[in-house]
């Protein structure tokens, strides 16, 4: 009787390999692979290793101050920085982001603050995104 759209897949937790905990604050650069919980303070930049399908939740009691990159992210806590997920961010009531926002799929629920721009990326870029060699692995003849 209706149409249903093609959905985008919610993201399921079975669980995290890394946690920072609430009673953490860490200052420094965070690399992460699979799933990364902050519960606790980054005051630094926090990334997923290219090319894996990590998973970046951010409680309600959480906050990073610096940039972040992530396949999946789940946000309920505060980002000072601007934000990269090259495939679904969900933004949820208590979340609070200070900087700009990229994505390919977006869910931003009631009470979601975004101080910053919203782009969606295009197909096409992550495709460029994949073939681009960083500049130590080019042989130049």
């Amino acid at each position: 009787m209706f149409n249903k759209k093609k959905s985008v897949s919610q993201i399921t937790v079975d669980q995290f390999s890394s946690l920072i905990s609430s009673n953490l604050s860490l200052s420094g650069d965070v690399e992460f692979e699979d799933g990364l919980k902050v519960n606790g303070t980054v005051k630094g930049n926090v990334k997923h290793k290219t090319g894996t399908r990590s998973l970046l939740a951010l409680s309600a009691e959480g906050r990073i101050e610096g940039n972040v990159s992530s396949h999946d992210a789940l946000i309920d806590g505060t980002i000072v920085g601007d934000l990269r997920v090259e495939h679904l961010l969900e933004l949820h009531s208590n979340a609070r982001v200070h900087g700009n926002i990229r994505y390919r799929h977006l869910s931003m629920e009631n009470g979601a603050v975004v101080e910053g721009t919203l782009s969606r990326m295009s197909d096409e870029e992550e495709t460029a995104q994949v073939l681009e060699l960083p500049r130590s692995q080019v042989r130049e003849g």
